[in-house]
C-alpha cells in the first residue's frame, strides 16, 4: 500500500491488532498517499530515531493522530 516499508510494517500491526482502513488515496500538496484507520492507533507509537514522525493532531475535522515518513512523503492517520 505504501512504498514506505516502515509505514507498511506500521499498518500490517495495526491490522493485527483488530484496526481497520477506513480511508485510501492520493495526498496533497507535499503528502503523496494518504491511509486513514478506522479507529485510533493500537500499537505503540513509533520510537524515536525509527524515521517515522507521530504527530497528535485531535482535530475532530481531520482526525485524532498520524504517522509520517517524510522520506516518502506517505502518511497513516487514525480516526478518534
Amino acid at each position: 500500500m505504501f512504498e514506505s516499508s516502515r509505514l507498511n510494517e506500521l499498518l500490517a500491526a495495526e491490522l493485527a491488532a483488530g484496526n481497520s482502513v477506513a480511508e485510501e488515496g492520493p495526498g496533497w500538496d507535499a503528502l503523496v498517499r494518504l491511509v486513514i484507520l478506522g479507529g485510533p492507533f493500537r500499537t505503540p507509537r513509533p520510537a524515536e530515531g525509527s524515521g517515522l514522525e507521530f504527530r497528535e493532531v485531535r482535530d475532530p475535522h481531520y482526525w485524532l493522530a498520524e504517522v509520517e515518513d517524510p522520506a516518502t512523503r506517505e502518511m497513516l492517520a487514525c480516526r478518534f
